[in-house]
C-alpha cells in the first residue's frame, strides 16, 4: 500500500518527506516537468534571483524552523521593504516617524485623529481607510491593490487585511517580527530537493478526478495539493486566481540597484507593483546584480481572490464537499492551491506536517 501525493510544491514535498521519514511508502505526482511549484531560484552571471517572485522565510513555528534549517543552511536575513510614495521612498509598513517629516503630515495627522477606534470589516478599502486615513491609503494601498488584484479594493474582503496591513510608530523597519528568519544558501530549489531526495516522484503527470480510480489503486490515502477546481475540471465553475509574471534584468558591474530587497511601486505611472533584488537576500557581494519587476494579471494560480461577498470561498467549500464525497481511501488537502488560501511558506510546511500526521493516524 502506498500514499499518493498530488503536487510536488512545498506542502506536497513536506507531506512526502514526513511520511517517508516515518517509514511509509509514498509517491508524488507532479504536473510540471520540475518540482517545487513557485519555489525556484535561478542564477544569471552567478547572481541568484527568483524568477517566480520574492520568497522570504520567516516563522514563529520552532518545529518548522528546525526542519528547514536542518535540511539547508539558512543565511541570516531580515527583510525590509520600501515604497515609492510622496515623491520619495518610505518604509513599508508605514512608520509615523518618517511620515511626520512630510509636507503632507498635517492632513495625515488630522485623518489619523479622526479615525474610528476599530477598523470596520465591511471590505478591504473601508478597513484600510479606517486604519490609516484616506491620504495614506491612497498613496500606499489603493493603486497597488488595483494593479495587484485587477479590481476595486472595495470589492475585496477585509478578512486578510489585519495579517498584511499595519501602521507603525515604533521605528522597527523589518517587515516581519518573527523570531526565525533567513534565506537558504543556494536558494529555495535546494530546500525542495532536500525534502524530495528520498521520495519517488513522477513529473509531467497531471491528474484530475477522471484519474481517481487509478490514484486510489493500492493506496491507503491520497493527498491533494493541487487546485480543487482544476482537479474537478471546473465542474462547478472556475475559482478566480490572480497571477503575476516577472521580467528580470541582469545588470553587470552593479553592486546593488535597489535600496533593499523589495521596492513597492503603487503609483499608476508604472505597470509593475514592485521590484525585487534577491542579492540582498542571498548576501552575495561583488559586481553584477539582477532586478526583477513583478507584473500582475498573468494567467496563473498564484493568489486566491477573497471577494467581499464570499462567493469564491463558498465555491471552494463546494469543491471540498465533492472531494469528501468521492469513494475510496481517506483523502486530504494541503497547501495554498488545494485550500484556496493565501499562506506563507512556513504555513505551507505546517499544513504538510499536520496532514502527514493525520494520514499516518488514519492508516493505523
Amino acid at each position: 500500500m502506498v500514499i499518493r501525493v498530488v503536487g510536488g510544491g512545498l506542502a506536497g514535498a513536506t507531506v512526502a518527506y514526513a511520511l517517508a521519514g516515518a517509514g511509509r511508502a509514498v509517491e508524488v505526482l507532479e504536473a510540471d516537468p520540475t518540482w517545487g511549484g513557485q519555489l525556484r531560484t535561478a542564477r544569471a552571471g552567478g547572481v541568484y534571483y527568483e524568477p517566480t517572485g520574492a520568497h522570504i522565510f520567516h516563522t514563529r513555528d520552532a518545529e518548522v524552523w528546525r526542519l528547514v534549517s536542518g535540511l539547508v543552511r539558512m543565511l541570516p536575513y531580515r527583510h525590509r521593504v520600501r515604497t515609492r510614495v510622496f515623491g520619495t521612498e518610505l518604509s513599508w509598513p508605514p512608520q509615523l516617524g518618517e511620515l511626520r517629516k512630510l509636507a503632507e503630515w498635517p492632513a495625515i495627522e488630522r485623518e489619523l485623529r479622526d479615525r474610528p477606534p476599530t477598523p470596520a470589516p465591511d471590505n478591504f478599502e473601508t478597513w484600510c481607510v479606517d486604519l490609516m486615513g484616506a491620504t495614506l491609503y491612497r498613496e500606499f494601498i489603493a493603486g497597488y491593490t488595483r494593479k495587484q488584484w485587477g479590481t476595486e479594493p472595495a470589492r475585496l474582503a477585509a478578512a486578510w487585511a489585519p495579517k498584511r496591513i499595519e501602521l507603525r510608530d515604533d521605528g522597527f523597519t523589518d517587515l516581519f517580527r518573527d523570531p526565525y528568519q533567513g534565506w537558504p544558501a543556494g536558494g529555495y530549489t535546494d530546500l525542495v530537493d532536500a525534502l524530495l531526495r528520498d521520495v519517488p516522484v513522477t513529473m509531467g503527470r497531471r491528474v484530475s478526478v477522471a484519474d481517481w480510480d487509478g490514484l486510489c489503486r493500492d493506496a491507503e490515502a491520497v493527498v491533494l495539493t493541487c487546485a480543487l477546481d482544476e482537479f474537478f475540471a471546473e465542474s462547478r465553475g472556475r475559482l478566480p486566481w490572480r497571477g503575476v509574471s516577472l521580467v528580470s534584468h541582469y545588470l553587470p558591474g552593479v553592486e546593488h540597484e535597489l535600496p533593499c530587497g523589495v521596492l513597492n511601486t503603487p503609483g499608476p505611472e508604472v505597470a509593475h507593483t514592485r521590484a525585487i533584488e534577491t542579492k540582498w537576500m542571498s548576501g552575495q557581494s561583488g559586481p553584477g546584480t539582477v532586478v526583477s519587476y513583478e507584473y500582475p494579471g498573468a494567467p496563473a494560480r498564484h493568489y486566491p481572490v477573497d471577494d467581499v461577498a464570499g462567493d469564491n470561498r463558498r465555491l471552494q467549500a463546494e469543491y471540498e464537499k465533492d472531494l469528501d464525497a468521492l469513494p475510496g481511501p481517506p483523502r486530504f488537502a494541503a497547501g495554498r492551491l488545494a485550500t484556496y488560501t493565501y499562506i506563507d511558506m512556513d504555513q505551507a510546511i505546517r499544513q504538510g506536517l499536520n496532514v502527514a500526521r493525520r494520514v499516518a493516524g488514519a492508516g493505523r
